[in-house]
């Protein structure tokens, strides 16, 4: 007899479990976290024993999910032990958002969503909807009185829960609301200026948005997503982040469309004619988008008065010299490199293998990441310095770019022989946030938020 899922059943008990967040407003975090290590060993054999086993996806009783649910929750309550409340924030919006999403999905669908035709704008809705109005009352009842951070938690993690990720969305809902949670709500002293000539790239930036639909660079759901990043990064970060962006949208653009034709005769071109959609554009930004949202929290009210405000700028720009260096590399390797090499033991494998590099795609893809790393590093020094330039910068970016970049391929070689791979979106992401971590870790080595001894001149005052 075929296993049947009661998905109202599991989804219930998904929700209903929500509740619990509300009691971490008492239990210190070490016998919150001992009460989800239990649910784990719960959930994982008695929960389908009592209950059955129409919670579970699969005939034995109990499946990923149901495990990984406690999992994430005990992972939020050791992260945030000190902060129980965005553990709290978290929790429900993985409860309430996800668990009211799939059930709203499934009776009310609306629409599809123009990145994932799987998912549906009732869905989406219904997360931001049940998900804030949860997050923002155990916020509450845990006295954490900052809706506008919750709302943007909410935010991220409905966007995260309804791409293709191919990751359970139990793990990517909580980290999507960490982090968010945690570059949203740092403290500020003062609030932040509108940076200079802000109004002037907005613009920029919704005609770049048009104009990329209209040359059919982009799909529907990649220009408004492309559109709504590139605000973010000029909002949070002023027009230099943004200036990578471009380089990198120009440079990923252009390799795409060259030799389009030749790359599809071999079944090695982008799908839809090259068109990118929004799953496309989070996930190469999507780490830029988190860098200008910090820079954003840490900035003073007027620009360029802190070293601090210079971290995360530095990164974002990084990431997206690491995007910029792995979609051209993929591009350029696969219209002419002649041989292709496996990352770690550099076996020769056919053109196109993933994960696999060539000379050719090397060298197109560290000289992308240089232009990148050059023409945002002139961008912050117009912005934040007195006519100082320091090489040192670009080269550590392109280093980083690069090193990211080949991270990304040894991952896609490891997920190459996975029986169920994960999507290139999620290597995407992985490796522009490799860019940035190694930038962070790089610039440590140089000496920890000593700016004028790296950029070799004084900030402006």
């Amino acid at each position: 007899m075929p296993h049947t899922t009661n998905e109202v059943l599991r989804k219930s008990l998904h929700i209903a479990f929500g509740f619990c967040a509300f009691a971490l407003k008492w239990l210190p975090w070490w016998a919150a976290a001992g009460v989800a290590a239990g649910a784990v060993l719960g959930n994982w054999l008695l929960l389908h024993r009592v209950v059955g086993r129409g919670v579970a996806r699969h005939e034995r009783g109990f499946d990923a999910g149901i495990v990984l649910y406690p999992v994430a929750v005990l992972l939020l309550i050791l992260v945030f032990r000190n902060s129980l409340h965005y553990a709290a924030v978290g929790w429900a919006l993985l409860a309430f958002g996800d668990g009211v999403a799939t059930l709203a999905g499934k009776s009310m669908p609306i629409g599809a969503l123009p990145w994932n035709r799987d998912k549906s704008w009732g869905g989406f809705l219904a997360f931001l909807v049940a998900g804030s109005a949860a997050g923002i009352a155990v916020a509450y009842f845990l006295d954490y009185r900052a809706p506008g951070v919750v709302l943007i938690a909410a935010l991220a993690a409905a966007i995260t829960e309804s791409l293709p990720l191919g990751v359970d969305d139990n793990l990517t809902v909580p980290f999507a609301a960490g982090v968010a949670l945690v570059v949203a709500g740092v403290e500020t002293t003062s609030a932040y200026g509108v940076w200079p000539e802000t109004t002037a790239w907005l613009i920029v930036n919704a005609v770049l948005a048009f104009i990329g639909y209209a040359a059919r660079s982009v799909n529907f759901s990649g220009a408004l997503g492309g559109w709504l990043l590139g605000t973010i990064l000029i909002l949070g970060a002023g027009w230099p982040l943004y200036v990578a962006l471009l380089a990198f949208f120009v440079i990923g653009t252009a390799t795409t469309k060259l030799g389009y034709g030749r790359k599809a005769r071999a079944g090695l071109a982008q799908e839809g004619g090259g068109r990118r959609g929004f799953s496309h554009a989070f996930s190469n930004v999507g780490v830029a988008a988190i860098c200008a949202i910090a820079v954003s929290r840490v900035a003073r009210s007027e620009f360029g008065q802190t070293e601090l405000e210079l971290l995360p700028l530095f990164m974002g720009i990084a990431s997206l010299a690491t995007a910029a260096a792995d979609t051209t590399a993929s591009e350029i390797g696969q219209l002419i490199g002649r041989r292709a090499f496996l990352p770690l033991t550099l076996k020769r494998v056919p053109v196109g293998t993933e994960g696999a590099i060539s000379v050719e795609g090397t060298l197109a893809g560290a000289a992308a990441g240089f232009v990148v790393a050059l023409v945002s590093s002139l961008a912050v020094d117009r912005l934040f310095f007195d006519s100082a330039f320091s090489w040192r910068v670009v080269i550590v970016l392109a280093a980083c770019a690069f090193l990211g970049s080949y991270l990304e391929s040894i991952a896609g070689s490891w997920n190459r022989k996975q029986a169920r791979p994960v999507p290139n979106g999620v290597l995407n992401f992985f490796n522009t946030a490799a860019g940035a971590i190694l930038f962070y870790y790089a610039q440590a080595l140089l000496g920890l938020f000593q700016w004028e001894a790296l950029l070799g001149a004084p900030l402006q005052r």
